[in-house]
């Protein structure tokens, strides 16, 4: 299917480019997330039209990602959680509580930022852990599993 992004979408394209993606892709993300729209000539004279425009918008909301980005660098914050005998935990820490952790210590977040890559965390001790602010802009913070 061939759309026309409104936005940068990482590893797609750049504003106004027409690429062609997989139909779900299209209908369930971009286009829902206002990030594209159908390849319809009236569609690109509007985003032509209309690109100046969106390129502002769009480096307007990574200034603001990283206005966010730079007042969380080096933030640690510290989840205590029941553990074993052995020291292992009962369960694991994810991104909902790592997301709460941050709300709880002042910081707005949402749970879709934070990646990890690795999986959940399963034991004791400090991880570093990236928040995905913006498509464009991350930022390194530290989570220290303790026990209670």
């Amino acid at each position: 299917m061939k759309i026309i992004l409104l936005d940068k979408v990482v590893h797609l394209g750049e504003i106004g480019d027409v690429v062609d993606v997989k139909s779900g892709y299209a209908r369930n993300f971009l286009i829902p997330q206002k990030k594209a729209m159908f390849a319809s000539k009236s569609n690109l004279e509007f985003v032509e039209s209309k690109k100046a425009e969106l390129a502002a918008a769009s480096a307007d909301e990574v200034t603001k990602a990283q206005a966010i980005a730079d007042k969380m660098a080096g933030t640690a914050v510290t989840i205590l959680v029941p553990v074993t005998d052995e020291g292992s935990l009962y369960g694991s820490i994810g991104t909902r509580e790592i997301a709460a952790a941050l709300v709880d210590a002042g910081y707005q977040v949402e749970k879709s930022w934070v990646q990890l890559p690795d999986g959940a965390i399963k034991q004791v001790g400090e991880f570093s852990v990236t928040l995905s602010v913006h498509s464009e802009v991350s930022v390194e913070i530290t989570v220290n599993v303790a026990s209670e």
